[in-house]
């Protein structure tokens, strides 16, 4: 499966947080239109997310994390991989770069609806990762 993100250019050196954006439907493809930055509150996230489709009439959505650890932030990949419990969907994106290094990793987790609600596979993907802006 090659799944497409296109993905803003500022967006490629931005701290870690949360990917905002939208699934287009039947194309295997995300539209990345904001990280939100750690830190934050996700039920704060949610109203927003919620007050935002409500004046674009888009439906947006958190896709997934961005993780680009600085120092003292070791942690953060696993605790940004946690939260796709508070945001549950049928797929988590999982985005990461290294401070200094050229490209990206990329996993997806999908979950599994015959196990629990919170079980899920990691399935590594080659994205198509297009700048944009």
């Amino acid at each position: 499966m090659v799944l497409k993100i296109f993905f803003p250019q500022c967006c490629n050196k931005a701290d870690s947080g949360l990917l905002v954006g939208r699934w287009i439907p039947g194309q295997n493809s995300a539209v990345v239109l904001a990280v939100i930055h750690y830190p934050f509150i996700p039920g704060q996230v949610k109203q927003y997310i919620h007050q935002m489709r409500g004046q674009s009439g888009v439906d947006l959505t958190v896709l997934g994390s961005w993780s680009m650890p600085k120092e003292g932030q070791e942690g953060m990949e696993s605790f940004l991989r946690d939260l796709s419990t508070i945001f549950p969907q049928g797929q988590w994106l999982q985005l990461s770069r290294e401070m200094g290094k050229i490209g990206f990793r990329c996993h997806v987790l999908t979950r599994d609806p015959s196990k629990s609600p919170f079980a899920s596979q990691v399935a590594p993907i080659v994205p198509y990762i297009r700048h944009y802006f």
